[in-house]
Order: C-alpha cells, then structure tokens, then sequence
C-alpha cells in the first residue's frame, strides 16, 4: 500500500499563479485551497510555497481512535515531539491542541524533546477526520540567500527562484539543468541548495564574477562560465532563462531570438521568464508552450513577468 501525505501551504495573493504552477509541475495537479493529499513525497524545503509534509499513519473519525491505535500498537523513539497542524481557519480542535499533543506524547514510548526534536509527529483534523502520523516542516532556511552579497533591482527573488527550479525539473533531481543568462547567480543558489546538478553562463564578465562571488558565499561551488550562449556545447536537460531586458542589459528582439533559439539547441525543455509576451518568437523556434503563469509585483509601480514553459 502507498504512502499518503497532506501537504499545507501558504502564499501571498500575487504569488498564487506560480504556486500552482510549481505544483502541477510537482504533484500533476490543481490546487485551488491551500490544503491537498497525494502519494507524491516531495522534502517542502524545496518549495517557498509548502509548509509543511504529513505523512498519514492513521486516519480515524475520532480522536480517541488515534490513542487507541498508540496503545495498541505503540512507537518507540527517542528525541520527538508532537505537534498540532491547524489546517483550516476555523479548526474547532485547535484551541484543545495543546492538551491533545500531551496525551498522544504520553502514548509514544520514549524521550520527548520539545525543542529542536529529531523527529516530529503531527496530528490534525480536516474536513471530519483525524489525520496522524510524521510531520516534515519546511525549515525556510534558505532565506540566508537573502543576505547574498550582489543583487540588482531587477534580480529574480529567491522564492521565484526557488519555484522555477521545482517547474523545471518537476521535482527530479536527476535532470541537469543550465541558466544561460544566469546573472548574479539567484536561479543556481536555489539549485544548488536543492541538490540539483545546475550550472550558470553569463556574458557580462562582472555579473559573471558577482555570481561566483554569491555562490563562494554560501561555500557552493561557483559553476559559472562567461561567455555567450551560442558558444555553449553541452546538452542539458532543461535551461532556464530570465530574458535580459530594460537598462541593466539592453537587448535588442533580434537578439531575444538568438537567445531562444540556442536555448532550444542545447536543451529539450526551457523554461522562460519574460516581462513581455515573447509566445510569438517562442513558436518561431518550433517550441510549443505547455504550461504557465504570470508572476504579479506585489509593489506599486513593478511590471509583471511571465512564465512560459516549452518544450
């Protein structure tokens, strides 16, 4: 029998789009709440979007059910600890949560440890049933790359970032990834941290030196090349390319399609981030758009962005 994980998250208004285009690329579905089940197990460290992982052990109608399965078939571990996980805004249980963690501690047979615990046991009530079993909290500890030395206005943010590295790999680790117009490098931090194989390219030899610096920063190792992306000969599995624009790296649409062009020779997927609609000269390349959303600026005055995945 497969396993079965209620996976929570949380997003900000315009952030909505990208979430679920992350998870469709992950999990293959459409998400409208911010609570989902599937036999998909995805670590929610990856995303900037999932919260948190429960894996079910029991599912009751009541709660006195989920004792009673402890006592009768008890778990033996030290160094845990139980958490409640409120699901929904008006959970009528999680004002009793406390009371309702001490008693299912009292039935796990070993050490509780309520702070910094190896492992973490969650249990909570969702649309009429209890759920039980392993919690895995997204530890956020990512956001360091926040503090990274070199950053322009026109950066990608980290949670973009992050999500991007989800959309275009769909979550598989084995996939060999290239940002050809990597910039100061935000795309490859997110990867690499993710534990993917991710490489940069950068024409600008100054942006390209920031970006190793980034990476040096974090003590990863500073994959990135200088150079354009015609002189790549290397295949990868999928390229993802914030597409130059505005004052920091004028371009010219001819040299836009140079770009999606040689994206398309030296990989099988492409995932393109544009603050203009570029479906036209996407096409022109024989690529076909399968998916994508639009990333809204959350402050005044800030353009939109496009996400367009191809292949």
């Amino acid at each position: 029998m497969s396993k079965k994980y209620i996976y929570n998250m949380n997003y900000q208004v315009n952030e909505k789009d990208l979430c679920q285009l992350e998870l469709r690329s992950l999990f293959k579905l459409n998400v409208e709440g911010k609570v989902f089940f599937s036999e998909i197990k995805v670590d929610p460290t990856l995303s900037p979007f999932l919260k948190n992982r429960l894996e079910i052990l029991y599912k009751t109608t009541t709660f006195s059910e989920i004792v009673d399965l402890l006592e009768k078939s008890p778990i033996i571990i030290d160094d845990f600890k139980v958490k409640y996980l409120k699901l929904t805004d008006d959970d009528p249980h999680n004002h009793n949560r406390r009371e309702l963690c001490k008693e299912l501690g009292l039935k796990i047979q070993g050490v509780a440890k309520l702070s910094s615990a190896k492992t973490s046991f969650g249990i909570s009530f969702y649309e009429g049933n209890w759920y039980f079993g392993e919690l895995v909290n997204n530890t956020r500890k990512w956001q360091v790359h926040q503090t990274r030395p070199h950053s322009y206005s026109s950066s990608l943010g980290i949670h973009v970032a992050k999500a991007l590295i989800n959309i275009a790999s769909n979550g598989d680790l084995t996939k060999r990834i290239i940002d050809p117009c990597c910039g100061v490098g935000t795309v490859l931090l997110e990867g690499i941290y993710g534990g993917f194989d991710i490489r940069g390219r950068e024409l600008n030899w100054k942006v390209a030196e920031n970006a190793r610096n980034n990476l040096l920063h974090f003590n990863y190792l500073p994959k990135v090349t200088t150079g354009d992306i015609q002189d790549i000969t290397d295949s990868y599995d999928v390229s993802i390319i914030d597409l130059p624009y505005g004052i920091v790296c004028k371009k010219s649409e001819e040299n836009q399609q140079l770009i999606i062009k040689n994206a398309k020779r030296i990989s099988k997927r492409v995932v393109f981030i544009s603050s203009v609609d570029i479906r036209v000269q996407v096409s022109k390349e024989g690529l076909k758009v399968i998916d994508s959303c639009k990333i809204k600026n959350e402050r005044k005055g800030g353009f939109s962005r496009r996400v367009l995945v191809c292949e």
